[in-house]
């Protein structure tokens, strides 16, 4: 009599490898476009935040005819908001008639 449902040895435990190889593919792939996407938006927070508060010292200028020697009363009178616990921020404004240096700096996560 003939065996119709018998089983080959050898061919359960070689889909076993391949199958964790192929999860372990698409779970390595959605992680690096994770990452991406993360530094990215990372990326645009900064550049954002640095136009931002640009933006804000050269409104200054155009409203009350110097730039301010403070970052704090950017905050306080310009709607200027910065979140200090993801970036460091320097800000020198030495004279009221030139441009401020502002430098932005991300802090490690």
């Amino acid at each position: 009599m003939k065996q119709r449902f018998k089983q080959k040895k050898g061919n359960f435990f070689l889909k076993i490898p391949w199958t964790t190889l192929g999860f372990l593919s698409l779970v390595g792939l959605f992680w690096i476009g994770l990452t991406s996407i993360e530094t990215t938006n990372a990326q645009q927070q900064f550049q954002s935040l640095e136009q931002a508060i640009i933006r804000s010292a050269v409104h200054c200028y155009a409203v009350e005819g110097a730039y301010p020697s403070e970052l704090a009363y950017l905050e306080e009178n310009y709607q200027l908001e910065i979140d200090h616990e993801r970036f460091i921020v320097h800000y020198d404004g030495f004279a009221a008639n030139i441009v401020p240096e502002i430098i932005v700096i991300a802090r490690d996560s």
